[in-house]
């Protein structure tokens, strides 16, 4: 989770907050604003899935990332949930149509880092 700053440009840093690292502090940049938050993992299958989720005040989202073996490729699939609330849910059209750029961005530089 502390290597999300390498490949994703929404995430400025990153820290584990307990020893188990579960937990970490986040600072995100999501266009029209920005959080600082913690972004807590959720469920772990080994070398299979990671959901992670972090809940601010108008708004929810949860990371899935599933790794899947194909002979002696990994594939790897990204989804991600956002929920808006309240005052929130009005900029949901400007947040949608910012994070699909920031997504094929992001995914396109994990890629170039994973292939290498």
């Amino acid at each position: 989770m502390t290597n999300q700053t390498a490949y994703n440009q929404s995430i400025h840093a990153v820290e584990v907050k307990n020893t188990e690292a579960t937990e970490y502090k986040i600072q995100i940049d999501l266009g029209i604003f920005k959080l600082n938050e913690i972004y807590k993992i959720e469920d772990i299958i080994e070398n299979q899935v990671i959901v992670a989720s972090c809940t601010a005040n108008g708004m929810k989202f949860t990371d899935r990332y599933e790794f899947i073996q194909e002979g002696n490729h990994c594939r790897l699939t990204i989804s991600d949930k956002m929920e808006l609330k309240g005052l929130f849910k009005l900029s949901e059209g400007l947040v949608k149509m910012n994070l699909k750029t920031q997504m094929t961005e992001n995914l396109n530089r994990l890629k170039t880092i994973l292939e290498s």
